[in-house]
């Protein structure tokens, strides 16, 4: 780890210098018992292969994972050969893990042929979802870019109902996630496509309070419009520096209560996971260690959840 950045990476905060190691005695642990499923994204570990990041996800004591699946990542759709497609859902059967969601990266606000490749593509994560978890397929999720909501709206609307209909046939759920700077950046503004086109179960919201926050968006707010749509939910920590936000691990900054979030989540009866996503702010950066940020966000997390410690890690 390279001295002086561990605000910004949030993986060498003095508050975590004494974390016990792992244990390795699996009769030492007690059961775990969370309500809310809690999972890792392979997005902040950019160079794991699916199953280096199983194992490494499942060693730091989480119930699930989310696959990146964009067409940059090393784990994306077109890569996962059937027989790893297999060796994967073998592998996460053996240690109890739960697919939770794929993340996507489509642009429904690109050009049209754009959107005619991000609609096939859509329904190839559909049948890579349904093949690693037939019984509960993983939701996936996406952000939708743009710049400008009150121009782009419509045009959204048009092209998320084609992702709809794909939605529908393969029995998949897609999340959109409103993200600050893009077109689709609040709650309300997901509700209202969600609305548009008759409430279908098949689209639903990605929750990411880190999106929210310095926006005179207050937590409870934001989880009592979100609450009714949501299918999971990303978590990590933000800070506001010279009038840029800056994503860290959760817990490196303090800005997120996220025993709130968690018992607001409980109380409003959430079924969906939450997963931890390590920003590009983060991975990006010199001295970034993906063993830390794994270890560190489970010890944030689980604490808010008030489930589990670090001596009950795998």
């Amino acid at each position: 780890m390279i001295a002086g950045i561990g605000l910004l990476t949030g993986t060498c905060s003095s508050q975590y210098a004494t974390l016990s190691p792992i244990g390795n005695s699996a009769s030492a642990r007690p059961p775990k018992a969370k309500a809310i499923p809690l999972t890792f994204s392979t997005y902040g570990l950019p160079n794991h292969s699916l199953n280096q990041a199983i194992d490494a996800i499942s060693k730091h004591g989480y119930d699930g994972i989310e696959i990146n699946v964009a067409s940059t990542s090393r784990t994306t759709t077109e890569k996962l050969s059937p027989a790893q497609r297999k060796e994967a859902r073998s592998r996460l059967k053996d240690r109890g893990m739960v697919v939770s969601s794929l993340m996507s990266h489509l642009q429904p606000l690109s050009s049209l042929e754009q959107h005619r490749r991000d609609t096939r593509r859509l329904k190839q994560d559909c049948i890579l979802a349904r093949e690693l978890s037939p019984d509960a397929p993983p939701v996936i999720q996406t952000v939708l870019g743009g710049k400008d909501w009150v121009d782009s709206k419509q045009q959204c609307l048009d092209r998320i109902a084609d992702w709809v209909a794909i939605a529908d046939e393969q029995g998949v759920v897609v999340a959109v996630k409103p993200h600050r700077g893009h077109a689709m950046s609040r709650p309300s503004e997901a509700a209202w496509l969600i609305s548009q086109l008759d409430q279908t179960k098949m689209l639903r919201m990605w929750y990411d309070y880190s999106h929210f926050i310095f926006r005179d968006i207050p937590l409870k707010q934001s989880l009592q419009q979100s609450l009714p749509i949501m299918a999971g939910g990303a978590v990590k920590d933000a800070i506001k520096k010279e009038g840029r936000v800056h994503f860290l691990l959760p817990g490196a900054a303090g800005s997120i209560d996220y025993q709130l979030l968690c018992k607001l989540l409980r109380e409003g009866n959430f079924s969906g996971s939450l997963c931890v996503e390590v920003s590009s702010h983060v991975w990006k950066r010199p001295g970034y260690e993906p063993t830390v940020a794994l270890r560190n966000s489970y010890e944030v997390l689980s604490s808010a959840m008030g489930t589990t410690s670090s001596s009950q890690l795998r």
